[in-house]
Order: C-alpha cells, then sequence, then structure tokens
C-alpha cells in the first residue's frame, strides 16, 4: 500500500527525526498524549508517518495525574477515543500527585512532571515500549530556555530539551511552535481538550508563556522565541563536543563509579580546566540519577571543594547527595558514612595484584629460610622492610586464601602486643580514625581472622618470631604512590 502524501507538517517533522537521526525502525513507539493540542497533533503526524519510520507499532499512554475531577476523567476518555480511531492500544497510568509534592516539598507543577517522567521511563524499563515520543513544541523549548535561566542553571543547561535522550525519550515536535500546530489541528479538522489551568498564573511556567514572553517580545524582538530556540541549538551543538572532551577524560579521573556513589581522582581532575572539570560533575551527577534539582551553584560548591579544600570537608547538595573530600579521592554519594563500603578482593596466589575500587596495588612474596639457618635468621635488614604499608607475618600463621575488605559492624582483631582482641570499632576510635573514613580502611584477612589493619596495625597472631621458618612480605601501595 503506497502512504498517502504527506502535509508540509508532517514532512517537516519527519526531516526533523531524520535530520537528528532518530530511529524507530522495528520498535513500539509510545505516544504521550494528554488530550491537548500538541499531544493530539503529535499522535496523528507519527500515525501519518508510521510507513515512514518502519516502527513495529504506536501505542498511546495517557498519565491521569488526578488534579482535575471530572476534567481529568474526561481527558482520560477522549484520549481513548482518540486512540480507537487510529487503531492504537492505550496505556493509562496514575499517581497521587499531591502526596509526592508533599514528600519532596516541590512545586505541584515538578511534582506532576517528576511522576509522569517517571511513568513514562518505567514503560521502556519494562518492555511495553521501546521509546516514548512526547509532545513538546518550540514554544515549550524557549519557556524552559528562560526557566533554566532564572534558575541558575549552567551552560550545559542552557542547550535545554534535546530532540532525543538517553533514555529513549523522543520530541518530534520541537521544531514547530504553536501557531504551526493549531495550523495543522485546523486543516485535518482535530479536535483537542482544552486544560483551563494553562491560562491561569499559578506557576512558573504559565506566567512566562503569559506575561513574560508577550512582554519580551513587545519590548525586546518580536521573534524572542526563536531566538531562544536558536540560542539552545547553539549550546547543544557545543554540549556534544564538550560530552566528547568528559568521554576521552572520564576513565581517568574516576576511579569508582557504583549506583550510589563515584569517587573521583583529586590530581587527575585538578589537572582539568575549570570548564571541563564542571561538566565532569555534572556526568558524575546524572550517572547517579541526578537529572535535575541540581543547579550551577551547587557545581560550583563542588569545584570549590576539589580545588579549595582540605581532606575532611565535606558539602551537602538537595536531594541527599554528599561530597566529600579524602585525602586524594573527592567522594560523591548518597549513602550515610556507615553504609558506604568497597567490595572485597580474594587473592589465592603470591604476585602483584591490582586492587581497583581501593585504587592501590599489592604485593605479596615469600622470604624463605635459608639452608642451615638457626631461629634468628630473619635478619634485621628484613626487619626494618616492615612499615605502616609494609609487613611482614609468619607464612604458617596464615589460612589461605587472603581477602582484602572493608570494616564490617562486629569486627575483632588483636593488635599487634596486646593480649586479647579488640573490637575494631574501638581501635579506630583510639586511632582517631574519622568515622567517615572507616569502612574504607582495607583490612587484609585470612579465612580466619584478621591480619592487618592496613596503614594502622598488624594483628598478634601473624607476627614473625625468632621461631619463625618462613615470611610473607606484604606491601600495599596506592596508584598514586611513587613507589608503585
Amino acid at each position: 500500500m503506497t502512504p498517502r502524501r504527506l502535509d508540509p507538517f508532517e514532512l517537516r517533522t519527519l526531516q526533523f527525526l531524520q535530520h537528528h537521526r532518530v530511529v524507530v525502525s522495528g520498535k513500539t513507539l509510545g505516544v504521550a498524549v494528554s488530550g491537548g493540542p500538541d499531544s493530539v497533533a503529535l499522535l496523528h503526524v507519527l500515525c501519518s508517518l508510521k510507513p515512514y519510520l518502519a516502527c513495529r507499532a504506536l501505542k498511546v499512554v495517557h498519565f491521569d495525574h488526578g488534579l482535575r475531577g471530572e476534567d481529568s476523567a474526561a481527558d482520560r476518555r477522549f484520549v481513548e477515543v482518540s486512540a480507537a480511531r487510529h487503531g492504537c492500544e492505550v496505556v493509562v497510568g496514575f499517581a497521587d500527585v499531591r502526596r509526592v509534592q508533599r514528600e519532596r516539598r516541590v512545586s505541584l507543577e515538578m511534582a506532576a512532571r517528576h511522576c509522569r517522567r517517571g511513568f513514562f521511563l518505567d514503560l521502556m524499563r519494562r518492555g511495553e515500549v521501546d521509546k516514548m515520543a512526547l509532545g513538546h513544541t518550540a514554544d515549550d523549548q524557549a519557556e524552559e530556555i528562560l526557566l533554566r535561566l532564572c534558575r541558575g542553571t549552567g551552560p550545559s543547561g542552557m542547550q535545554g530539551m534535546r530532540p532525543e535522550t538517553p533514555e529513549g525519550l523522543l520530541r518530534p515536535l520541537l521544531w514547530a511552535h504553536r501557531r504551526d500546530v493549531l495550523a495543522y489541528l485546523k486543516a485535518q479538522g482535530l479536535t483537542f481538550r482544552e486544560d483551563a489551568t494553562n491560562w491561569e498564573g499559578i506557576c512558573q511556567r504559565n506566567r512566562l508563556r503569559l506575561e513574560v514572553l508577550p512582554f519580551l517580545e513587545n519590548i525586546f524582538h518580536p521573534r524572542v522565541r526563536e531566538v531562544l530556540c536558536r540560542h539552545a541549538d547553539q549550546a547543544a551543538r557545543e554540549e556534544d563536543f564538550w560530552n566528547e572532551q568528559v568521554n576521552q577524560v572520564w576513565n581517568n579521573v574516576v576511579r569508582v563509579e557504583e549506583a550510589h556513589t563515584v569517587v573521583l581522582d583529586v590530581p587527575n581532575m585538578t589537572g582539568l580546566h575549570e570548564a571541563l572539570s564542571l561538566r565532569v560533575f555534572r556526568r558524575a551527577l546524572e550517572r547517579m540519577g541526578f537529572s535535575s534539582g541540581i543547579f550551577a551553584v551547587h557545581v560550583q560548591f563542588l569545584e570549590s571543594l576539589l580545588r579549595r579544600s582540605l581532606s575532611g570537608r565535606e558539602v551537602r547538595l538537595p536531594q541527599g547527595m554528599r561530597a566529600i573530600r579524602e585525602g586524594t579521592a573527592l567522594v560523591l554519594t548518597t549513602l550515610a558514612p556507615e553504609e558506604r563500603s568497597l567490595k572485597p578482593y580474594e587473592f589465592s596466589n603470591l604476585g602483584r595484584h591490582m586492587v581497583k575500587d581501593f585504587r592501590a596495588a599489592i604485593w605479596m612474596e615469600f622470604l624463605h629460610k635459608p639452608p642451615n639457618a638457626g631461629d634468628g635468621w630473619l635478619f634485621e635488614k628484613h626487619r626494618r622492610k616492615a612499615d605502616a604499608f609494609t609487613a611482614l607475618m609468619d607464612a604458617d600463621t596464615l589460612c589461605w586464601p587472603l581477602v582484602v575488605r572493608c570494616f564490617a559492624p562486629g569486627d575483632r582483631f588483636r593488635p599487634l602486643g596486646a593480649s586479647g582482641s579488640k573490637k575494631l570499632q574501638d581501635f579506630f576510635t583510639d586511632a582517631k580514625v574519622p568515622r567517615r573514613a572507616r569502612r574504607r580502611v582495607p583490612l587484609l584477612c585470612d579465612q580466619e581472622k584478621i591480619c592487618w589493619v592496613i596503614g594502622y596495625r598488624l594483628d598478634d597472631r601473624v607476627k614473625v618470631t625468632e621461631g619463625t621458618r618462613g615470611v610473607l612480605q606484604v606491601r600495599w601501595r596506592p596508584l598514586d604512590d611513587e613507589r608503585v
């Protein structure tokens, strides 16, 4: 069947998607439809473009905010009828937006956006749709740029909304202004629902739309919306360049990357131009799930912590984010100090081993008893090798394999020279180890006991004596140690 000839609005949308290399071939595409003019136009356009896009199916997705009583129910019925007319399945979501507003202490608009976005992303995670098309237009982009500027966004934020996000959110109408959308709806004879709250000054975005932008058009430039969108396009191109720069340095500046924690290398970070290090911070926060709520002033706090603070300093950011300077590491985490730890490493062989999460290397070798040597064979030159990060242990006292791990509640060991065991927690207190750093102190253990609190104290049960027949020498070196 030959596809019908495209309307100029539809053709422009197809060209926009092709220009930005948006590919939906063979995929199920969700279409967010609220019932308003932008989303109704989006659904009709994508149905017309389906043969050209070669997507497997279109699925209408409607989110009921439950904020407008019978009007919300009427919106839902309207969307269901529209979807049936186009032969599309409908998926409806719902959330208690007012409860989310109270819990997150944000505006009703932000709470609604959070719930709506979470629903869309969840549909993609569950595989019900592969990508989600949203009805944002160029006018929405202009409003977004002004909002971000007033809220204190950094240069990265001035790119505004993108035609496609890494999560799979698409904005096919980002090229079109509201006047273009309304003209298309009229030409196609399409009806839509009006949300009366869009014309009330009840939130910042509405006041921008109703008061600020008309004022700017009247005083400064009659096409100020187009100017703002061009600015966003230019910022997006520059941000693509900066993203390439971040990709090149990422592995060099990131020591650890986990769901709740990113550990950055301070010496390598301070070697970057500030414009690049700020974007590394942005990338780290995004990887941890902070796509909103963190503004330029917060990233500047991180930059100050990086370049002008001493070890032990901590900065707290919104949404439970903490940044702690720990020696040559800068830790970004949402975990409380008592929750943070590094994964264990097990060793069955001698030699040199990398301990990546601890950003260190460990060497293990046997010092064998010379032939015909007496009980005092361990010469003073060997004794002098022991320091805070080099240990000599009686090999016969060890139960292999050995493990490097972090502190766990209930840990006990027998400090060198002590007659009995001691809680590691009490040892840390006596040694004045900061509470936030305790879970990052490496412990060398065998299958029965803690053998060495690395950097602090050996266990008395593994000490070398005059009767020792074989010695295990262990050296621990941070990767930025010049002796590595």
